[in-house]
């Protein structure tokens, strides 16, 4: 999902993210000297309500830029009163009560609350339309083919979790990042003699909506290398970008509009067993074949 799906859910269903407020649009990407506020409401009250969307986890710059909208509202009628709201999928809880305390609402829609909105207005989104989100997956196809033709050992391990916390590294946003496309780069600080290249990877984002939300492929072996430019920027801790052991990924498939849940693996008694979800705490975790090939169905 992109934020302008974010941003039109929240336009077109307002009484379901903000019930009782009634809120009436006033538009959307509304144009002030040159800024564009992504929604304007009126409440209930009379009050002008000002919404900025960010998708993935909120950043310390959201504050600055809506209260730079509010500035220039209040310069155009200074006689309206205006509320000021953030939305994020992740707010992180002392960012939420800094905002908060110095009068700016903040409202965490997760991913989940995203897509069931989608589902319940039959909304289509703008990214599951593009080329960019339908990567080829034959190479998935085959893969899988090969399996089940092949006997192989469950401690032969020729596929992946890789794990990403939210809070460090803001997943969502760079597996939609078009300046990185398809090629993105991941931390290797577990099994790295065992991880070669042309093996499959599970992208797994950690927290309270922890699940699948990508499939790669490793192109090359585990070496000491940094990230692309653009994938830079995504890390919340800086610590964390720096020259370390990495993979370089290809991603297969996003499932970022319909990701494959951890409460619903947990469901499935075959993956009982599933290291990620007894062991959460790492990088990168062993997936067995026969695990493998019940995760393959659900895709």
């Amino acid at each position: 999902m992109l934020e302008k799906d974010i941003e039109n859910i929240i336009a077109q269903h307002p009484e379901d993210v903000f019930p009782d407020e009634g809120l009436k649009l006033i538009g959307q990407q509304i144009i002030i000297e040159g800024r564009r506020v992504d929604i304007l409401f009126e409440d209930k009250h009379q009050r002008q309500v000002i919404i900025e969307v960010k998708r993935g986890i909120l950043t310390r710059e959201a504050s600055g830029q809506i209260t730079e909208y509010y500035g220039l509202l209040k310069n155009t009628n200074k006689d309206k009163i205006y509320e000021l709201i953030l939305c994020a999928n992740i707010i992180p809880k002392e960012r939420k009560t800094f905002l908060e305390a110095i009068g700016i609402e903040c409202k965490e829609l997760g991913v989940l609350q995203i897509i069931e909105l989608a589902k319940k207005y039959d909304y289509k989104f703008i990214d599951d339309q593009s080329i960019f989100s339908s990567s080829n997956v034959e190479d998935i196809i085959r893969y899988n083919k090969n399996l089940q033709n092949t006997i192989n050992s469950d401690d032969e391990i020729s596929i992946w979790v890789f794990q990403g916390n939210p809070n460090k590294y803001d997943i969502l946003n760079a597996l939609s990042d078009k300046d990185i496309g398809n090629t993105i780069h991941w931390l290797v600080s577990q099994n790295k003699r065992k991880i070669h290249k042309g093996h499959l990877v599970l992208l797994w984002m950690s927290g309270k909506e922890a699940g699948i939300y990508a499939l790669a492929r490793v192109e090359c072996e585990p070496a000491i290398m940094t990230e692309n430019g653009p994938e830079k920027k995504y890390w919340i801790v800086a610590n964390e970008n720096k020259i370390n052991t990495r993979v370089q990924l290809s991603i297969l498939k996003r499932f970022i509009n319909k990701p494959i849940l951890k409460k619903d693996l947990l469901d499935i008694p075959q993956l009982s067993k599933l290291s990620i979800l007894k062991q959460f705490q790492g990088t990168n975790f062993p997936v067995k074949d026969s695990e493998w090939k019940i995760i393959y169905q659900l895709m």
